[in-house]
């Protein structure tokens, strides 16, 4: 299927349940054609927002968001856990309407990292910024059998990121990986 509208669209992450449903996160500039039913059915501004979709195994849609703040985002990494909930990271550079209930509540600086966590219709449970005192930005994210959620990305944050891991201490150069896991 196409998905999207007349301006840019792009599928970044796509991920399949046990149920055969598929999963479609990405980024758009379009306004309209993208959201129905899900957490935010209103593109929330910025030149791009990200955008989260469920489709069944015939593919139908059974619901659609988009997912910003008042500036740029992008969905990259999507994951379902064993209880149907569906979890969706990405990037932004909005200090507000992203996270909630989340570890991190508050935009840290330059670029942040996101993960929010969605119920099987759609309704946002949780959402949370990642970042430190530079750029973060997140790829992969992944759920295990007990329902911890890791996500993997780049920082060149000093701080604000790392803590009772294998290395706590940025390495320097431009960027470091890093990886962490939520429960």
């Amino acid at each position: 299927t196409y998905y999207g509208g007349t301006v840019n669209d792009q599928g970044q992450g796509v991920f399949t349940d046990v149920a055969g449903n598929v999963y479609l996160a990405g980024e758009t500039k379009n306004t309209n054609n993208i959201a129905s039913g899900g957490f935010q059915n209103a593109y929330a501004g910025g030149s791009r927002n990200a955008f989260f979709v469920k489709f069944n195994s015939s593919g139908a849609r059974l619901w659609a968001t988009w997912y910003g703040g008042p500036d740029d985002e992008f969905g990259y990494g999507v994951a379902t856990d064993a209880a149907g909930n569906v979890y969706m990271s990405g990037g932004t550079e909005s200090t507000s309407a992203i996270a909630s209930g989340g570890v991190q509540n508050t935009y840290s600086a330059s670029g942040d990292a996101f993960l929010v966590k969605f119920n099987s219709s759609g309704a946002r449970l949780w959402a949370t910024y990642y970042g430190g005192t530079g750029a973060d930005a997140d790829d992969p994210l992944a759920v295990d059998a007990a329902g911890n959620v890791y996500l993997a990305g780049l920082t060149e944050s000093s701080s604000g990121i790392a803590s009772g891991g294998f290395d706590n201490t940025f390495g320097g150069g431009l960027f470091d990986a890093y990886v962490v896991c939520f429960s």
